[in-house]
């Protein structure tokens, strides 16, 4: 969490097996949940291409901070192709995709 901010980070060498996922999942729907939450920054740090374990995490997560009031979502991404393929995945909320970190925290605060 940082402020009103739920940060989530899904770094190089991800696996994302049943359990890794639950886990990610809850964690998410747990910060969302319990605290005033109005946006969610992604650090998208994964390799290429981005696996369908990756996609239903995501849509869970949609699905998950629309229940609870998100408003903006921002997505760090090294490569800008994977920050809009996730970018087109998420629906019902402000999506931006930026290439630099602290540039997002920035605009996104």
């Amino acid at each position: 969490m940082d402020g009103g901010t739920v940060v989530v980070e899904l770094p190089r060498r991800l696996t994302l097996d049943r359990q890794a996922s639950e886990r990610l999942t809850e964690a998410f729907r747990d910060a969302v949940s319990r605290h005033d939450v109005d946006g969610v920054l992604t650090l998208l740090d994964v390799e290429h291409p981005l696996s369908a374990g990756l996609h239903e995490l995501v849509d869970e997560g949609v699905q998950t901070a629309a229940e609870h009031g998100v408003t903006d979502w921002a997505i760090v991404a090294e490569h800008a192709s994977k920050g809009v393929a996730l970018e087109r995945e998420i629906t019902g909320v402000e999506t931006a995709v930026f290439d630099d970190e602290q540039d997002a925290r920035t605009q996104f605060s």
